[in-house]
């Protein structure tokens, strides 16, 4: 028997063989730590480094090109670092010999700039995804410079976006005056900026450039034209007005009379802080109206931070139509007349300009038919239309401003719960001539529907996707069971409206384990939005009655909250068949652009300085500020 059996079995089993990479590994760091075999030095604050050209060249084109185009040695081998700590050097070889690294907030700035410097991806990386994880109010302005300044696109967009949320109380920190200019010009230019006001805008701007009035007053020019002065309301333009009078001469504006469709122009449009997220609902009266002039529909609109209510302007009286929105527009497709006739439309409201736009129709008219939004392209999907129920969909390009066939549903569906989850549309449930007992997934890439059988069939459910997968509330059930009431026992009599509710994965399958509490009261045919981490559900009805209220849960919630405001219904034939999520501009500039002839709106900058200009010599410049004159 061969010898080296008989010792593996007297161990008691084969050892295991490690790999080429750890023998590698343990011999470096062995070799490290006593010392041997070092033919470089790196210097530090006076202290010395010995470690192995071989290992520093492979992981550092820095140091490999000094080692063989460079002569930066010193006549003993010794490489001289600038800019960097004892420690941080020391925190570096530590990675690159034993891969073991220990960040703090306090270090990984420091091991972020020198791995950078030195060119050490992995420790840049590794360093970077900590500092993303860890950005604050207090360090964001910093990271922000810093991912800047080595180029790190990833840090840039985690501390630009943080930035962006914060801005207003971010511009009073010292470490906003001390931001590059390009670093700056990125934040000012941005649509993405939450800011309430255009004058929190010009205030940061100027207050960047007196911080250093005499290198940066020739950007001035510039930085003011990424202001977008045409957003400002009347007082504001006053307030720019003096404060430009007091701290420069010679000053002329520039003015241009604007209404609002050309302030937004002028501007290139709002800020993201200038909106709010209001929720539209689509009401229903079973009283319609027959014949009579025209009768017109008002659609009601709650904004959740205030929890008030508001109407927007009045469109084409239609009931049961299909509503998705895009950014600032509303759009209602099909839905049937006061005569009860079905229609083809497709309507648009813009809430910049308050103004209703009918749009090319729909190929067929439908009603009670899911209508859903995504990356810039509305679904109308099955519903029913005079003929019953339907299985034709089809899609309108918002940018073509045109519908196209898409693939048809495999059933003709109305009433299913539906929503939009990383480009896939779903719709849960159903009923035709009877409640269906599944989900369709509609993959709009690839134009294909996916059927996904279920335990039970439900109809008039409200479902929302949140995160990595979708939230489906109540609804009509005709399973006498217990799947979608929690709580109750076998013996207790399971109520056809159900407060139930149940969560699906992204591949349509159920997932029972998901803690969500019951609904308030049983409720079918709610409408649920996403605001700010919560889930709204508004109206609703059962058996008996319908529901004007309106409930909030977030998922780390035990129970759901009633909200102060309910809806307010016309009447008690009245109720709120489809609802989505609108931004809306906030009522200062709402005002603005809804003025028929602006007041005079400042337009364009041209800043010249002639000679230096130093901060002691404000008041004695010669500065050109032509703005136009009035």
């Amino acid at each position: 028997m061969d010898s080296t059996q008989d010792s593996d079995e007297e161990d008691g089993g084969e050892k295991t063989l490690q790999s080429h990479e750890t023998y590698l590994c343990q011999g470096l760091k062995q070799l490290y730590e006593s010392q041997q075999l070092c033919d470089v030095t790196l210097g530090v604050e006076g202290r010395s480094f010995p470690c192995h050209r071989m290992l520093l060249a492979s992981v550092s084109p820095y140091f490999r090109d000094i080692f063989i185009n460079s002569s930066h040695e010193s006549q003993n081998g010794e490489i001289q670092l600038k800019d960097m700590a004892a420690s941080t050097l020391h925190s570096l070889l530590d990675y690159l010999y034993t891969e073991e690294l220990s960040l703090t907030a306090e270090t990984a700035q420091d091991l972020f700039t020198a791995a950078s410097k030195l060119q050490i991806l992995p420790l840049k990386e590794a360093a970077g995804r900590f500092l993303e994880m860890n950005i604050s109010m207090n360090n964001c302005l910093s990271l922000y410079g810093l991912a800047h300044q080595h180029n790190h696109e990833a840090l840039t967009q985690a501390t630009s976006r943080y930035i962006k949320q914060h801005f207003g109380p971010l511009t009073e920190q010292d470490a906003f005056l001390s931001l590059q200019h390009d670093a700056l010009t990125n934040l000012i230019s941005s649509e993405s900026l939450e800011v309430s006001s255009e004058l929190i805008i010009y205030q940061a701007v100027r207050n960047w450039v007196e911080a250093a009035a005499s290198t940066r007053l020739p950007l001035f020019k510039e930085l003011l034209g990424h202001v977008r002065f045409p957003l400002l309301t009347h007082e504001e333009l006053t307030d720019v007005q003096a404060d430009i009078a007091e701290y420069y001469r010679h000053v002329r504006l520039r003015w241009k009379e604007l209404d609002g469709a050309g302030r937004l122009q002028e501007s290139g449009g709002l800020r993201k802080g200038m909106y709010n997220d209001y929720f539209v609902c689509v009401e229903v009266s079973e009283n319609r109206i027959q014949g009579g002039n025209g009768p017109e529909s008002f659609l009601l609109c709650f904004d959740p931070q205030a929890e008030k209510w508001e109407k927007l302007p009045p469109v084409k009286y239609l009931s049961y139509s299909g509503c998705a929105s895009l950014d600032c527009k509303l759009y209602l497709s099909g839905g049937q007349e006061d005569n009860c006739a079905f229609v083809d439309s497709l309507y648009e409201y813009n809430s910049l300009t308050s103004q209703w736009t009918q749009l090319p129709s729909m190929s067929a008219a439908r009603a009670v038919h899911p209508f859903l939004a995504c990356n810039k392209i509305l679904y109308a999907l099955g519903g029913c239309s005079d003929a019953g129920p339907l299985s034709s969909a089809e899609a309108f390009s918002v940018a073509h401003n045109a519908w196209a066939p898409i693939c048809n549903l495999p059933l003709a569906l109305m009433y299913p719960a539906s929503t939009v989850l990383k480009s896939k549309l779903y719709l849960m449930g159903g009923k035709a001539t009877r409640s269906y007992r599944g989900l369709l997934i509609y993959d709009t890439n690839t134009d294909w529907w996916t059927e996904v059988p279920m335990e039970f069939a439900c109809y008039g459910a409200a479902a929302i996707s949140v995160g990595p997968g979708i939230y489906v509330f109540g609804g009509y059930t005709e399973e006498r069971s217990n799947l979608l009431t929690h709580g109750t026992t076998a013996t207790e009599e399971v109520p056809f409206c159900t407060k139930g509710s149940f969560y699906l994965h992204e591949n349509g399958r159920v997932c029972w384990d998901m803690n969500i509490p019951d609904l308030p009261v049983a409720l079918a045919f709610a409408c649920a939005v996403q605001w700010q981490g919560k889930i709204y559900l508004l109206a609703g009805k059962d058996e008996q009655q319908r529901y004007s209220a309106i409930y909030s849960w977030a998922p780390e919630d035990m129970s759901w909250t009633q909200c102060p405001e309910e809806i307010p219904a016309t009447n008690s034939d009245t109720q709120i068949f489809s609802c989505t999520a609108l931004k809306m501009p906030q009522k200062p500039i709402r005002t603005l652009l809804l003025e028929t002839v602006a007041t005079s709106a400042v337009v364009g900058v041209d800043v010249a300085k002639k000679g230096h200009l130093s901060p002691s010599a404000r008041d004695g410049c010669t500065l050109n500020c032509c703005w136009g004159g009035r």
